[in-house]
């Protein structure tokens, strides 16, 4: 379970980039299409008919289209966005955005048997809605959980889950940082390069 909600932990502090209608984002839009695309990734991961190849794939697939990984990725960077060049934002985008859809597409492929609903939804600062979830899991309590959700000009996006009070993509920028502050942003790409290349490895 818990490797279920590391997969969906992605940051809730104010983030940089992105549109939002001018009235923001709907609390009930944000919960329609949270709910949607929860029961869809549970319908993805228990599904055993499919082989783990092929349920590591829509899970890609869904990560991909409903993560805003972009608006993530520079949020995690912090400062250091700003200061590094055209082609170092670039490569450091392409390998965070790979390393991040790998590493959790991996964790969630062999999910399966959980049971997830919609807590209550409400607006988040000028932009968001945060949407609660309940997770249930086959031994345990119940977890809840965070989403924070903007409607973007190119839909709802997810960019942020909370669990526990724990952010991952906070905790990922802490550890940019100190790797940024020790190396600088090539060595945080390199660092990502290795990661990104060690997935690719372990899967030849």
């Amino acid at each position: 379970m818990r490797r279920l909600l590391l997969v969906l932990m992605l940051v809730a502090f104010p983030f940089p980039g992105g549109q939002a209608s001018s009235q923001g984002t709907a609390p009930d839009e944000a919960a329609r299409f949270l709910g949607a695309l929860g029961n869809e990734a549970i319908a993805v991961l228990g599904n055993q008919t499919t082989t783990l190849e092929q349920r590591e794939a829509q899970v890609r697939a869904l990560l991909s289209q409903n993560f805003d990984l972009k608006t993530i990725g520079r949020f995690v960077l912090g400062r250091a966005w700003r200061k590094a060049s055209p082609g170092q934002q670039a490569e450091y985008q392409r390998l965070f955005e790979e390393y991040v859809l790998r590493t959790y597409t991996r964790r969630l492929g062999g999910y399966a048997g959980e049971k997830f609903r919609i807590v209550k939804t409400q607006p988040l600062g000028e932009k968001d809605a945060l949407v609660t979830t309940e997770i249930g899991r086959p031994s345990g309590p119940p977890l809840l959980a965070g989403w924070r959700v903007r409607n973007s000009g190119s839909g709802h996006k997810i960019l942020d889950v909370m669990v526990e009070g724990v952010s991952m993509a906070q905790t990922q920028r802490s550890e940019f940082g100190a790797l940024v502050r020790r190396q600088g942003v090539d060595g945080l790409i390199e660092a990502l390069r290795a990661r990104v290349e060690k997935f690719s490895a372990r899967a030849s």
